[in-house]
């Protein structure tokens, strides 16, 4: 796991550290723990079952729950679903930007890190990529599924635009940041659907490897323009 800290504002469970978490003392902290139980039991209730096999009974099933404990939580299954969908795009984000307010860190080595992150722990293992895979196809007929990907999409594009600005200043050159950005999201989105079918013998390492080779090239473009 990266060396990040992520602020208690941010309220974050990573889900790799999650079986280790004994449940908390104060009845707010326990209500908490509940709840995001019941967020990574559904996650891997997707992963195994898809969207339409994570039944409330497997879900419950997953997290040691009853179903009168997801009713207090949660108003319905899909409401569940849409909320885990959510709890994985703020883990993801608030470790992003972590990386990305780390102080001894250049603006290259962020935009490094930050897209190695996607393919690490915690934010990456098999039952992530799998029902990520399997919320990517939803979407395309349940828009509900569609908003909170484009909305994770806006925010990690803001968050890494800058950077390859700042990059590109310590260059003294110009990059389009925003493409850039835009660019880099769409091969980290690409790279997860190819982990997660497996169909093109992908490994996290190999994935690090090619968003690597994207960012060095969206550089090397941007040294070439003003030469």
């Amino acid at each position: 796991m990266h060396n990040v800290e992520i602020e208690a504002s941010d309220s974050i469970e990573l889900l790799a550290d999650f079986g280790n978490i004994s449940p908390r003392r104060t009845q707010s902290e326990n209500q908490r723990f509940r709840r995001a139980s019941l967020l990574v039991a559904a996650i891997i209730s997707v992963a195994k079952h898809d969207i339409s096999g994570a039944t409330v009974d497997r879900i419950c099933a997953q997290a040691g729950a009853s179903r009168g404990l997801l009713g207090h939580y949660f108003d319905s299954k899909e409401d569940l679903l849409l909320s885990a969908l959510s709890y994985w795009f703020q883990q993801a984000l608030a470790i992003k930007q972590g990386i990305a307010r780390h102080p001894d860190w250049s603006a290259r080595e962020k935009l490094r890190k930050i897209s190695h992150a996607s393919f690490e722990p915690p934010l990456y293992d098999w039952h992530i990529a799998a029902a990520w895979q399997a919320f990517t196809n939803a979407s395309r007929y349940n828009t509900a599924y569609a908003e909170p990907i484009r909305t994770a999409g806006r925010d990690t594009q803001a968050l890494v635009a800058p950077l390859f600005d700042e990059v590109a200043k310590d260059l003294g050159t110009r990059v389009d940041a925003k493409s850039a950005a835009t660019g880099l999201y769409i091969l980290d989105d690409g790279l997860w659907n190819s982990l997660a079918t497996g169909k093109d013998g992908l490994t996290p390492e190999m994935a690090c490897n090619h968003c690597d080779a994207y960012i060095n090239g969206c550089l090397s473009n941007a040294i070439g323009s003003d030469a």
